[in-house]
């Protein structure tokens, strides 16, 4: 019940001192009270995240494979040739296909 109190007339003390800025440093004061928000749902999201079994390494090992594919020149796009004969590979395999429904 004492840590409700000290809430409540922090709270209170609060409202008091901000009804008293002017409004270019109210802004301030909303804007570092929205900075200490994020910080502290930021703190418990990692701490909840740290508490998985074996996430920190999962973790790292996924930055470390974006790392590789970004350094790979595997992600260059195909070039047209490329394109054309891949989709001819599979017009044939498709005709195959029908030929084979067609004799059954």
């Amino acid at each position: 019940m004492a840590t409700e109190q000290k809430h409540s007339t922090y709270l209170s003390e609060a409202e008091s001192r901000l009804r008293q800025l002017p409004p270019e440093k109210l802004r301030v004061a909303v804007a570092i009270i929205a900075y200490l928000q994020k910080t502290e749902a930021s703190e418990a999201t990692e701490k909840l995240l740290l508490n998985i079994p074996d996430f920190a390494q999962s973790f790292r090992e996924i930055e470390q494979n974006e790392d590789k594919l970004e350094n790979t020149t595997s992600n260059q796009i195909a070039s047209d040739e490329e394109v054309l004969q891949a989709y001819l590979a599979v017009e044939k395999k498709w005709e195959e296909v029908f030929r084979h429904l067609a004799d059954s």
